[in-house]
Formats: C-alpha cells, sequence, structure tokens
C-alpha cells in the first residue's frame, strides 16, 4: 500500500523523512541560543518556545507549558490529551496552505544551525534482547562454536537485564573506551577494552506511570508509549564475555548508550505497525491484537579518522529493520511490569540488538566480524574487526514507501575517544571549608 504524508509548505517535507506525517521531537539550541522544544518539519525545526511566546499554539495549549523545558520530560508528563492537541496544530499551520504561514516562518531554523541534545535523560532504562538471529549468531560468535537455537527460556519470554540510565547520552557524542577486566592469553587483564562494538537499536519512550505491584497489560501498550528514537547501546565484548558468566553483562555495558536526536510519536507510526508470529503462541500476558512491530528500515554508517582527514564518506556496513524482532514493543513492556515492576513516565525500554535474517543484516560488529574477525575493510585501506579510536558510528533510520522517505529519525553519531590512562590517578579529596 502507497502512503503519501499530506503535502506541507515547508522545503523539503515531502523527500526528507521529517514530513507533515512525522513531525518527530527534539530538543536542540537554534542558532547558539539555550535548548528548547523543537518539531522537525523538511529541510528545518520549529522552535515551539518561540511559538508559545508569539501565541500560536492555539487554543488548548497552553503557552506557559514545557516549551524552554531542555528535555522532552515535561512535555510528555503534561498528558496525552496535549499530545493530541499539540500535534493537530502543528498539522494544521504546517500544511501547505495554512493561513498562519507568514507567522510561521520566522520561527523555523534549518536543521544545519541546530546544536542537538539527548532528548531526555530517563528516570530508568531496561534493554532487551529481542531478536532471535542476533540470540543465535551473537552466542555463537562469544562461544565460538555453531549455536543451534535459542534458549527455551529465550523462546518463552523477551530477555532483558536493568541498564544505567546516569551514562545515556545523546547525539555526536565521544564515547569514551571502557577500561574493565578481560581475559588475554589465560590471565585476567585490567585495562581499556580491545573489542569496543556498537548495537543497532530502537528504544521506546513511554509516556505515563504505573503503579508499584501492577502489570501493564500488552494491550495497552499504545496508552504507556511517547515514542520510538534510535539507540546505540555501546558494547565491550571482552569485558562482557569475561563477566557474562554466569551472570550477565555489566561494565560491559554500563559506560555509554545513546539516544537519537528525534523522538517519532507512536500515532505517527500507526500506518506501519505488524503483528508478529509470538503474539498467538505466548504466554497469555503476552499475546495481544496490536501491531507494534513496525516497518523501520535501519542502517549504520562507519568512518574512520583517516577517512574523515581524506575527505572519505562514511561506508554502509549493515541494513535491518525492526519488523525481524521475534518480541514486539507491547510484548516487552508487558514483560517488564509482569512482576509488578512500576515505570514513570519518561522511562526508556531498548530492543536490543536488530538482526535480520541475512549475515548482511546483522546489526553489531559481535555478529559482523564473527568475534572481531578482520571482514570489514574500509576504502582508507584498513579493515576493522572491532571500533578503533577516533572511528565514528552513524545510526540512521525511518519509513520509505516506494523509494521516498515518509519518517525519519534522523542521524545517531557517536565517535570513538581514547580510553582513560589506567589505573586512573587518585583525585586527593580536600577537606571541607
Amino acid at each position: 500500500m502507497s502512503i503519501s504524508p499530506p503535502p506541507s509548505w515547508v522545503p523539503g517535507s515531502q523527500t526528507s523523512g521529517f514530513s507533515l506525517a512525522c513531525l518527530p521531537y527534539g530538543v536542540g539550541a537554534p542558532d547558539g541560543g539555550d535548548p528548547r522544544l523543537l518539531v522537525a518539519i523538511g529541510d528545518h525545526a520549529l522552535d515551539l518556545a518561540a511559538l508559545a511566546e508569539a501565541g500560536l499554539l492555539g487554543p488548548g495549549i497552553p503557552a506557559s507549558g514545557p516549551w524552554r523545558a531542555a528535555s522532552l520530560l515535561p512535555l510528555i508528563e503534561a498528558g496525552a490529551d496535549i499530545h493530541r492537541t499539540l500535534r493537530a496544530r502543528l498539522r494544521q499551520i504546517l500544511a501547505e496552505g495554512a493561513a498562519e504561514r507568514t507567522l510561521i516562518e520566522p520561527h523555523l531554523h534549518p536543521l544545519g544551525s541546530l546544536d542537538m541534545s539527548v532528548p531526555l535523560s530517563p528516570p530508568d532504562f531496561a534493554d532487551f534482547y529481542a531478536s532471535y538471529h542476533h540470540a543465535i549468531r551473537s552466542a555463537a560468535a562469544m562461544r565460538r562454536e555453531p549455536v543451534e537455537d535459542a534458549p527455551s527460556n529465550w523462546k518463552a519470554m523477551p530477555l532483558g537485564y536493568h541498564a544505567r540510565s546516569g551514562t545515556v547520552t545523546g547525539p555526536n557524542a565521544d564515547i569514551r573506551r571502557p577500561n574493565g577486566q578481560y581475559r588475554s592469553a589465560g590471565t585476567v587483564v585490567t585495562g581499556a577494552s580491545r573489542a569496543l562494538d556498537f548495537e543497532l537499536e530502537i528504544g521506546i519512550i513511554l509516556s505515563r506511570a504505573s503503579a508499584l505491584g501492577e502489570r501493564v497489560a500488552a494491550e495497552a501498550f499504545e496508552q504507556h508509549a511517547f515514542g520510538l528514537t534510535l539507540l546505540n547501546d555501546w558494547s565491550a565484548r571482552d569485558l562482557q564475555r569475561w563477566e557474562s558468566v554466569p551472570l550477565g553483562p555489566f561494565a560491559a555495558k554500563s559506560f555509554a548508550t545513546q539516544i537519537g536526536p528525534w523522538v517519532i510519536p507512536i500515532e505517527a507510526l500507526l500506518p506501519y505497525g505488524h503483528k508478529t508470529e509470538t503474539q498467538a503462541t505466548a504466554a497469555d500476558y503476552l499475546r495481544h491484537e496490536g501491531k507494534w512491530t513496525f516497518d523501520i528500515e535501519l542502517e549504520v554508517h562507519l568512518q574512520s579518522a583517516e577517512m574523515r582527514r581524506r575527505g572519505i564518506a562514511p561506508v554502509r556496513i549493515t541494513k535491518s529493520n525492526l519488523a525481524h524482532m521475534y518480541w514486539d514493543p507491547a510484548q516487552l513492556l508487558a514483560h517488564l511490569t509482569v512482576n509488578g515492576a512500576s515505570t514513570r513516565a519518561g522511562d526508556l525500554i531498548g530492543t536490543g540488538t536488530i538482526s535480520g535474517p541475512e549475515p548482511s543484516s546483522a546489526a553489531c560488529l559481535l555478529e559482523l566480524t564473527e568475534a572481531g574477525q578482520p571482514h570489514i575493510a574500509l576504502p582508507d585501506g584498513t579493515q576493522r574487526g572491532w571500533l578503533e579510536d577516533g572511528d565514528e558510528v552513524t545510526l540512521s533510520g525511518g519509513v520509505r514507501r516506494d523509494g521516498t522517505a515518509i519518517l525519519s529519525f534522523g542521524q545517531l553519531s557517536g565517535r570513538v575517544a581514547a580510553a582513560h590512562p589506567f589505573p586512573l590517578p587518585i583525585v586527593p579529596i580536600l577537606p571541607r571549608g
């Protein structure tokens, strides 16, 4: 089915993915000013704070709302009625032929002029492991032997772990190579990771709290989801391999997670939903009738420091799709709360690495290089098994129809910085006063 976005008067809105059907929210500083709430449209972003000050948000939307906040969290907490009213108003004033065009135009900023920030600091963060293809290939790579099938508990429920919300950062960040423990030649070593990896994921941002002791039904996902964004859960595979038996990853993943600059509201994604096979076969609390996995195309590009120096463009190293997931976002939320664990507005859920069935759709280096073999040839003449200092990883994604971008998450880039020397210098504690 061909779905065309409604036309907008803003240049680029029909081809960039930042269409009138998308209208993603972000936080950025226009023209060197203070960060505030923005909405991407075409080649520009609309300044919601300026719109509010000019009295252009329309009836039902308070001008004294969360528009100058350097976070999406106050907007999320404003509730579903405000979200719907605001989105309807934006579609009205940005539509082709809108009477308000001359009043709105001064509040648009070119995307290239914006300093984008992390959209919010999530109160809590749980990361899942919901791709069957990733579960099989990553286990085989870590064990260095064939794996025929996922464990029985993996197929019975979405597996995940508590992640660290305090190390969630945003786009264009320097990612410091972590120090930690790993094994080398039969010896336990403490030092900089030598097996740094990315993970191509989608982040689900929740819109409301649930009470402690109560579970959220999978059928209620739409009422609890604010939107989706890109997510890169950086991983140190040598640390992970050593610390994950018998428990799970800790220092290997807690050092940095990036979320994208733009959050697409769940309403915009509704026309692109799909069902999964597990909806009919899973445990009762995981079954539902919704279409909560989405046809979202995802890519990862890599550029070395030498490529940047020589002006060589980043190269694509993988392409996947959220529709490959075994467990969908509604099931992740249902399992997160099945034991009565509570949620808060702005909480973040990671899907886990989104790998597809083909080797070319593997969504991390652990799979792409079979645990660090130098399989990826770069145009600067070097090869990659794991990431090197100076490498820049860029995630992108969205919905396309008939070759045209309909929805876009923009780009999420992170550049590897050298590890701090180990052991770290001891910082003296000064006496109080």
